[in-house]
C-alpha cells in the first residue's frame, strides 16, 4: 500500500453553529486497515482528536473545527498520517515475515517427508 498523504490545504465546505466543516484531500482513499491504524495509533484528548475525523472515499478526510483551531488540526493530521503510515508498514512487514516463515516451515516439512519416504525401506 502506498503511503497516504495530504495533498493541499484544508478546504472549508460548510459552517454551522460556529464550526467550520473542512475537507482535506488525500493522495488516495485509505483502506479500512489504514483508517483503523489512524484512529488507534493516535489517541488524543481535547478538541483535536482523531476520533472526530471522518474519511470519505471521494472527498478525503473530513473534520469540523473552530477557525482558531484549524492550524492545530492540520499539524495533528499530518502527524496522524505519518503514524498510520508507519503502523500499516510495520503490520505489512510483520505479515510478510509470517508468510516467509510459514513457507520455510512448509518447505522443510516437505523435504523431511521426501527423505522419510525415500528411506522408509532401509
Amino acid at each position: 500500500m502506498d503511503k497516504i498523504s495530504r495533498v493541499g490545504p484544508p478546504e472549508a465546505i460548510g459552517f454551522n453553529d460556529g464550526l467550520y466543516s473542512f475537507v482535506v484531500k488525500l493522495n488516495e482513499a485509505p483502506a479500512g486497515h489504514w483508517i483503523y491504524a489512524f484512529h488507534e495509533a493516535n489517541k488524543a484528548s481535547g478538541e483535536v482528536d482523531p476520533e472526530r475525523v471522518v474519511f470519505d472515499p471521494q472527498r478525503g478526510l473530513l473534520f469540523a473545527s473552530e477557525e482558531r483551531l484549524v492550524p492545530d488540526w492540520i499539524r495533528h493530521i499530518d502527524l496522524w498520517l505519518l503514524a498510520a503510515n508507519a503502523q500499516v508498514a510495520a503490520d505489512e512487514a510483520a505479515e510478510e515475515k509470517r508468510k516467509a516463515e510459514s513457507q520455510a516451515r512448509d518447505h522443510r516439512e516437505a523435504l523431511l517427508k521426501q527423505a522419510n519416504e525415500k528411506f522408509k525401506n532401509l
